[in-house]
């Protein structure tokens, strides 16, 4: 399931100055001990002492517990979400994700686990690719935001996926980093690009990227950022302004990723064991963002059903 986005990507990171993820690409997107205390409390700095964290959930909500080998967390599923909310319980029930690895981390980023395939995998095996044999339709909603602690569907990329359709099980939980509001902006940057260069009449930016990065011409891809930067300028504007104050300061104060909004579907939030999410995003990875140390869910249990 990573995105494996094409030379031009490499051109709107100097604009966007942000990640590429899919269900994704690593700065883009398609434990051992018990623990003492929860950080999902943690208080955002901020000079007028408003809350501005995001991990409660309304009690019509279903709760998952999800006990790993280094900790437990639980997570709320957003019951507006039907096709996403009813799968994952499905899943859970059937224990279906008993033995699932955590594939695929980064820090300041997301966690990424729901691949079958790596219940056995060798040590340093390569993975990401695994499904129970279909997908989801895209459930993305402009309310829905991806703040730290969002429960989010990986997917596939917008080339081979033009419908945003989410995997049948693999799943990511948002760790994120915090954002000044011109971090904010530029972050968002990405979000445009990725509509533009899903753009069937944009391919043409795609191609000569491409080129002028094989023949190493630098000049070239200069000016092709300055241009595609400017055609991307009105939209990013645009998108900027009509983002409420309430989500910027949410943003900017409790933390995210979002160039993710509008990208994937969230059908849900961490509600407990940040604790436990922030000891995985720090974990060591090898060059796969695999974890060196395997961390699999133990057990996934239905522990509220309004």
């Amino acid at each position: 399931m990573k995105l494996k986005e094409t030379i031009i990507i490499a051109i709107v990171l100097t604009t966007a100055a942000t990640l590429n993820l899919g269900c994704g690409n690593k700065n883009s997107v398609n434990l051992m001990d018990s623990f003492a205390g929860d950080s999902s409390a943690a208080q955002a700095p901020n000079a007028e002492a408003v809350d501005y964290s995001d991990s409660t959930a309304p009690s019509n909500w279903t709760r998952v517990e999800i006990k790993t080998s280094v900790g437990t967390m639980v997570v709320a599923l957003n019951p507006s979400q039907k096709e996403h909310h009813d799968n994952f319980i499905k899943l859970v029930n059937s224990k279906f994700y008993e033995g699932v690895l955590f594939h695929r981390v980064i820090k300041s980023f997301m966690i990424q686990t729901g691949d079958p395939k790596s219940k056995l995998a060798s040590a340093g095996a390569m993975l990401g690719d695994g499904d129970p044999g279909y997908t989801l339709p895209s459930e993305i909603k402009d309310t829905l935001h991806h703040f730290r602690g969002a429960l989010s569907a990986a997917r596939q990329p917008d080339q081979v996926n033009p419908m945003k359709r989410s995997s049948g099980s693999q799943f990511f939980i948002v760790s994120g980093t915090k954002y000044s509001e011109s971090e904010l902006r530029l972050a968002l940057g990405n979000s445009v690009f990725q509509d533009f260069i899903a753009n069937p009449a944009n391919r043409e930016y795609n191609k000569r990227g491409e080129y002028y990065s094989q023949t190493g011409n630098q000049e070239a891809l200069d000016q092709l950022q300055q241009e595609v930067q400017a055609l991307c300028k009105p939209k990013l504007d645009a998108l900027f302004s009509s983002i409420p104050e309430s989500v910027k300061k949410r943003y900017i104060n409790w933390g995210g990723t979002p160039h993710l909004d509008n990208q994937y579907t969230v059908f849900g939030k961490l509600i407990s064991g940040y604790n436990v999410l922030e000891f995985i995003e720090s974990t060591v990875t090898d060059r796969n963002d695999r974890p060196e140390r395997d961390i699999k869910i133990i057990a996934a249990t239905v522990i509220k059903n309004p």
